[in-house]
């Protein structure tokens, strides 16, 4: 597993909630993709498609990428810059072989490829392999011990549905 993966859990605080403790989900709406949780607090990093006025994705950013404070009201928040460039980012690449998709990678694990493809205006899905499934990915969720100085990931769950018959797919990754 990548290095950076560990800095994924690095946020504001080093807490610890129960396995048992239910995380609340983001409302969903046409522009999400998928949304990030961690055991050390209920916030969650979302993951939205932008799309331009006429609902086409924007060339230059077509993910935006923030948070919901859920300990702090629900607000949303935007990423801070370290963030962005080592933890939660997003890098894209306009796809040359599929009209109006990109490939996608999260900075923390580039080397993990995900697909951005437009269905219909104002609508986008993101895929990636899922437990070798092709599967549409719904959200991740992040495991870590930091009892150390430094989050140490433990492992990570990826969520979603297979693309051709919609059924649930899981994988858990460990970091052993």
């Amino acid at each position: 597993m990548n290095p950076f993966l560990s800095i994924l859990i690095l946020t504001l605080g080093i807490t610890t909630n129960s396995l048992e403790d239910s995380y609340p989900v983001p409302p969903k709406t046409n522009k999400m993709l998928f949304y990030i949780q961690r055991n050390h607090n209920k916030n969650t990093i979302v993951y939205d498609a932008n799309f331009d006025n006429y609902g086409q994705l924007t060339d230059e950013n077509p993910i935006d990428v923030y948070w919901i404070r859920y300990e702090e009201d629900g607000r949303r928040m935007e990423l801070r810059k370290i963030e962005q460039l080592f933890a939660y980012g997003v890098n894209c690449l306009k796809s040359d072989s599929i009209m109006g998709a990109y490939q996608v990678h999260l900075v923390a694990d580039p080397s993990h490829t995900f697909l951005l493809m437009q269905t219909e205006p104002f609508k986008a899905i993101i895929t990636t392999t899922i437990d070798h499934t092709p599967a549409q990915l719904k959200h991740i969720y992040i495991h870590a011990d930091n009892s150390g100085w430094w989050p140490k990931v433990e492992y990570i769950e990826l969520f979603g549905n297979q693309t051709d018959t919609r059924k649930p797919v899981y994988e858990k990754i460990s970091n052993q």
